[in-house]
């Protein structure tokens, strides 16, 4: 199956990347392995392009240190705000403009906007809108980009899709997995992929502290409704307890998955400045966790979302319940 593409956007899409000659590539707050892999392959196709073309790809938030060492990460700046004006501003998996932190003057800095993403609620704010809910990663994107561009994928390039591919399916694990995925996948390893390297530096490389975190974390999980939703929740003090970084939180969340019993799994992750909680909110099958999300100002997919809570660690957790309540 491949999912049906309007080409008239790659087209004007493609048009923009030739045309503009100073590009700012960025994505989501805190960016992950999908808005990372998909920066990296986007720089490198623009480049091929026009080596002389101006190529800046700068987040609000570093990048996770598991896939710190995909080609041409080291270029990547994490910044408050973004100085100067550019042809064209590319973003990448942002559900929304204000997803990117606030980095960037639409109006002021940027000649163009690009949108490129996969959120079911994402709602075209660029004056190019590359959009698919069916998609399964933004990194799925860039390849088709690439595809109708008519370039075939370099090694480096294929590394970097094929990072962000499995960031978002968890290793081809999530229901948004599908046979274009698949299929796709399939390309990047006939471009040179290593799988077995990729595996071992972005998923089989965690430190003894992010071991010690998830142990803790587990020992304090509680289960709800009949046991079908379960809660974990990440104070600051145990953060602080055990030496942990932002990183050694990723996917600590999917462990409440892992019991027969549970259909939907929250972290709840304190933060004091600013204040407030970080909600991530996973399900399985058919349990839409994303219309709970949205009732607090979050988004993101059926089986995958979050949101912010501006309340106390106790406060937040008794509000998610309460929506949870309706669903389970």
């Amino acid at each position: 199956m491949k999912i049906q593409t309007d080409t008239t956007v790659l087209d004007e899409l493609i048009a923009a990347l030739k045309e503009g000659q100073s590009f700012c590539l960025s994505g989501h707050q805190n960016p992950d392995g999908d808005v990372v892999g998909s920066e990296l392959a986007m720089a490198s196709l623009i480049k091929r392009l026009d080596p002389k073309k101006r190529v800046d790809i700068l987040n609000n938030g570093p990048i996770p240190k598991s896939i710190s060492f995909l080609p041409g990460a080291q270029h990547i700046q994490n910044v408050r705000k973004v100085e100067g004006r550019y042809d064209v501003l590319i973003v990448f998996e942002c559900s929304g403009s204000d997803r990117m932190g606030d980095i960037i003057d639409f109006s002021a800095q940027v000649g163009k906007v690009i949108n490129i993403d996969h959120h079911l609620h994402n709602p075209n704010f660029g004056a190019i809108n590359f959009v698919e809910p069916a998609t399964s990663s933004t990194a799925e994107l860039i390849s088709k980009i690439f595809e109708h561009a008519k370039m075939p994928l370099t090694t480096d390039e294929a590394s970097c899709i094929y990072a962000g591919m499995v960031a978002d399916t968890g290793w081809f694990r999530y229901g948004n997995t599908n046979p274009q995925t698949h299929a796709i996948a399939s390309r990047l390893l006939e471009a040179g992929v290593k799988v077995e390297d990729i595996a071992e530096r972005q998923y089989m490389s965690k430190n003894k502290t992010a071991l010690q975190l998830l142990g803790k974390v587990l020992n304090n999980m509680t289960l709800h409704y009949d046991d079908r939703v379960a809660v974990l929740k990440l104070p600051e003090t145990l953060m602080k307890e055990v030496g942990a970084k932002s990183d050694d939180t990723d996917a600590l969340v999917n462990y409440g998955l892992e019991i027969d019993t549970v259909c939907a799994s929250v972290l709840l992750k304190e933060r004091t400045n600013p204040p407030g909680v970080k909600i991530s909110l996973r399900s399985k099958g058919k349990f839409d966790i994303n219309q709970v999300a949205r009732l607090f100002g979050g988004g993101g997919h059926r089986n995958a979302s979050g949101c912010l809570i501006e309340a106390s660690l106790e406060q937040a957790e008794q509000a998610i319940l309460k929506e949870m309540r309706r669903v389970f």
